[in-house]
């Protein structure tokens, strides 16, 4: 079942229309731009702002700084020891060398930054000068789980998941660490590099809310990892055993309605993303996110499951979507080059994700049409030629969505009717006072037609004709308004 849950009623920070995200691996990045500049930028205070001057110039809002926050030093060991990690780098990085195994991002101590990169002046330094020149930061926020060696795993052992009350050790080691502390976990196996926090104690809840608020203090926004696994009803699913054998009851309130609703009291145009899967999109956004992943777009897309996109589109309101996510590839995803299967299907998959409202989700290297993977734990991917009509491709994208008709405009479906190939095609109309846009999309590889009604189509020159531009070309054809 879906679960219930009440609305922060705290304001909501984001546009009618659609903001632009640019996701940063951190660390992989600053090798890169090491390799760039042939110089070292290891650290946050190096990066040259002309990096970050490029994606404004295009047309991005936020940056996400992925990966700034402190590791330790058992989650590092356990992905330079296990076999089965082991196994998948050699596949996406033949030849890697321990250097580059540099730690899951996921497996926080705590929320100061990486010493590796710098320290919180220089982060908030970083915050400074994007928003000197228009853009905003985006920090991680990882609710379900800690690392291991995080210091309360020994200060505060009841602020995580523990083995069920009387249960004696050894413990099954494919759900608790020896401790008797469970791993984290979405329900589906564990994370052996986590330990899984218990938000049914209050005093779980106060501290993580502490460390939520200076989180939110050193940036614009907050993409929070795996945060439906919060949600009440899918965490008592998950743990209830064992949190009724410590006299653990549910929470009336959902966590992220008090957590937002106090961190909006102090940075009210802060900006939350959620991740989440179905069915949980609605429930998340119900509880405060400004924005919350919406993988069934990629998924059916990913698929050629044109019913299955057409179902997904009707079935949700406008409003559902100008608070969702959309994206053709990030850090948790395969390339969209290689998910699509070519770079000019994950373009075509482009136009339809980031033509719809809500935040507009690129990952670095969505513009060079990259195919191989950058593993979470890796500091580099395999090297490969960028593909030179990808980039072109985004600058002319960037220019349509850039209007303030997909920034602050009206969206809603429209039918296409009149055809009997028409199942192709996906359309849907975006609209202001003054500028209008038809975004229709044949997804399918074969010629398609059908009809489009427009209802506020208006003829121009005070005859019967309208002039429609095709974006992407810019073809104008001549058509009657009357007939449209």
């Amino acid at each position: 079942a879906v679960v219930s849950t009440q609305s922060t009623g705290a304001p909501r920070a984001v546009p009618q229309g659609g903001m632009n995200m640019y996701e940063i691996s951190t660390r992989p990045w600053l090798y890169n731009l090491t390799q760039k500049y042939g110089k070292p930028i290891s650290r946050l205070q190096d990066i040259p702002m002309v990096e970050f001057q490029t994606l404004k110039n295009l047309g991005i809002d936020i940056v996400w700084m992925m990966g700034v926050w402190q590791l330790g030093q058992y989650g590092l060991n356990y992905d330079q020891t296990n076999p089965s990690l082991l196994q998948e780098y050699g596949q996406v990085l033949p030849g890697y060398t321990m250097a580059d195994i540099i730690g899951s991002p996921y497996a926080v101590v705590n929320y100061t930054t990486n010493s590796q990169i710098g320290t919180e002046a220089d982060l908030l330094a970083l915050k400074k000068n994007l928003n000197s020149i228009g853009l905003l930061l985006m920090l991680d926020f990882v609710p379900n789980h800690s690392a291991v060696d995080c210091p309360w795993t020994t200060s505060n052992p009841d602020f995580y998941i523990r083995a069920p009350k009387g249960t004696s050790p050894p413990y099954n080691p494919n759900v608790y660490l020896p401790n008797g502390i469970a791993y984290g976990s979405s329900g589906y196996g564990p994370w052996c590099d986590t330990a899984q926090l218990n938000y049914w104690n209050p005093n779980t809840t106060v501290a993580r809310l502490q460390e939520l608020l200076h989180v939110a203090s050193l940036s614009d926004a907050i993409r929070c990892d795996m945060a439906y696994l919060l949600l009440n009803e899918l965490f008592g699913q998950n743990w209830g055993s064992q949190l009724s054998s410590w006299g653990f009851t549910q929470p009336y309130e959902e966590w992220w309605v008090y957590a937002i609703t106090a961190v909006k009291k102090v940075y009210p145009n802060i900006i939350f993303l959620g991740e989440v899967y179905t069915p949980y999109e609605v429930p998340l956004q119900n509880v405060g996110f400004d924005y919350t992943y919406d993988k069934q777009v990629h998924d059916f897309m990913g698929s050629n499951n044109l019913d299955g996109l057409r179902w997904w589109l009707s079935s949700h309101t406008p409003s559902y979507f100008q608070h969702a996510a959309h994206f053709v590839s990030n850090h948790d995803e395969e390339r969209g080059a290689t998910f699509f299967g070519s770079w000019y299907q994950s373009d075509a998959a482009a136009i339809l994700s980031y033509t719809l409202p809500g935040l507009r989700f690129f990952w670095e290297g969505d513009f060079d049409g990259y195919k191989n993977q950058l593993d979470i734990h890796l500091r580099r991917e395999q090297g490969e030629p960028v593909v030179p009509q990808v980039f072109p491709f985004y600058q002319n994208l960037f220019s349509i969505i850039n209007d303030p008709v997909f920034r602050t405009g009206q969206w809603q479906l429209s039918n296409v009717t009149q055809s009997t190939n028409g199942w192709a095609l996906v359309a849907y109309r975006w609209w202001t006072a003054t500028e209008k846009r038809l975004c229709v999309i044949n997804y399918s590889g074969e010629e398609a037609w059908g009809t489009i009604v427009i209802p506020n189509a208006t003829p121009v020159n005070g005859n019967d004709t309208i002039p429609l531009t095709d974006l992407l070309s810019g073809t104008t054809y001549w058509r009657s308004a009357k007939e449209i």
